[in-house]
């Protein structure tokens, strides 16, 4: 009867541990991917603004891969394509809107 009591503890501690420790993992996991995908999309901006092909204080998703040549991008953890209407604000220090839909 001891026995059982401290393997269900053993346990139980190891559980209390291990889950939150694997959610933490995954999810830091998932917002990296997504600030990378953002990152590609927002530097692609940067060129095409600062080159003075896009002269909008938006740009759209659709003039990004027209004119920077990016390749079309997706939520790295939905593998949604991003919205062609999603764009950069470049009054806001180029923040990526994202657009659902």
């Amino acid at each position: 009867m001891n026995r059982k009591w401290m393997y269900g503890t053993t346990l139980l501690l190891i559980l209390m541990i291990a889950i939150p420790s694997t959610y933490k993992v995954i999810h830091t996991h998932y917002e990296r991917l997504r600030l990378n995908t953002t990152k590609k999309i927002i530097e692609a901006a940067k060129d095409c603004y600062y080159n003075n092909s896009c002269i909008e204080e938006k740009i759209t998703l659709s003039e990004i891969y027209e004119k920077t040549g990016l390749a079309t991008m997706s939520n790295p953890i939905t593998k949604k394509i991003y919205n062609e209407k999603s764009y950069v604000d470049v009054i806001n220090n180029f923040e990526f809107i994202e657009i659902e839909g």
